[in-house]
């Protein structure tokens, strides 16, 4: 792809000659033939001893290199737009294999892509060009939108609403019975149905074997461009505000609000009931108690 093709669909500015690249690396590994970025002034030492063929850097630091260059403001964003552009999301075949179970009232959409041993429950609507890898289960009553890729092993109870663009990664569990019990005099503990479901926005990717509860009797919450990492857990009733990450082993108990544009580094554990506000920072290992 030629440096004024990636100018021509992300933006930038062409400085150099116009070569051809055929993949985005940093700087201590991108070969000849490859473009790279300097996103952070404490790379500025590995540019003697790279190879690349051309960077994204910012205008600032244009005269740091002599090679061929796409100036941008911002080249960390730049290179994960480049990135995507070299290395697309993988496009199952599409249509339905013979394994699949699909029940005769769900409504699948154009273009999709539907795999081995899948399983869909009745009046599930799925929109268009969404690929469901090998083994996923899809509970009644759920719907799908447009884009969404959904990859193997990955089990969606009944009542789940999820957005366009969205990915879950192997081993998610999407609306399963939130954690509510009522102790009697004896404290044996009954269980209190969960029949709220869950409700997930647009470009929401949530990591391997994460799981999102469904709520008691209102959907739990999961806002457009949330990112959940790993090994998250978050429990009935929450709500996770837009644009929101989670790192890996997090826990988030019952019934809170985490704000918009919030992070949320490992291994962080929430109690239940608690509301934190918009923008803040959860450190690593951070337990909130009240």
């Amino acid at each position: 792809m030629k440096l004024s093709e990636i100018v021509a669909k992300l933006g930038g500015v062409l400085s150099g000659e116009d070569i051809e690249v055929f993949a985005i690396k940093p700087l201590n590994l991108a070969k000849s033939g490859e473009i790279t970025f300097l996103s952070e002034k404490k790379y500025v030492k590995d540019i003697p001893s790279s190879v690349a063929s051309a960077i994204i850097i910012r205008n600032d630091d244009r005269n740091l290199v002599s090679i061929p260059a796409i100036v941008v403001d911002d080249p960390f964003l730049y290179y994960s737009f480049v990135s995507a552009l070299f290395n697309p999301i993988k496009q199952l075949p599409r249509g339905v294999k013979p394994s699949a179970v699909i029940d005769q009232s769900a409504t699948i959409g154009n273009n999709c892509a539907i795999s081995e041993n899948v399983v869909i429950g009745s009046r599930v609507k799925l929109g268009n060009n969404s690929q469901i890898y090998p083994n996923v289960v899809i509970g009644d009553n759920v719907t799908i939108g447009h884009n969404v890729t959904i990859y193997a092993n990955v089990t969606i109870y009944a009542n789940v609403v999820i957005g366009d663009n969205c990915t879950l990664h192997s081993g998610v569990v999407i609306g399963a019975d939130g954690f509510g019990y009522a102790p009697d005099s004896k404290k044996v503990r009954h269980k209190i149905p969960q029949i709220g479901g869950v409700a997930i926005g647009n470009n929401v990717e949530i990591g391997a074997n994460s799981t999102v509860d469904g709520g008691t009797f209102v959907p739990t919450i999961i806002e457009d461009g949330v990112v959940i990492d790993n090994l998250v857990q978050i429990g009935h009733n929450c709500k996770i505000g837009a644009h929101t990450a989670i790192a890996a082993n997090t826990g988030i108990a019952g019934s809170s609000t985490i704000g918009k544009y919030c992070i949320v580094a490992g291994h962080a554990g929430v109690a239940d009931h608690i509301t934190i506000c918009d923008h803040a920072i959860i450190g690593g290992f951070t337990g909130i108690g009240k």
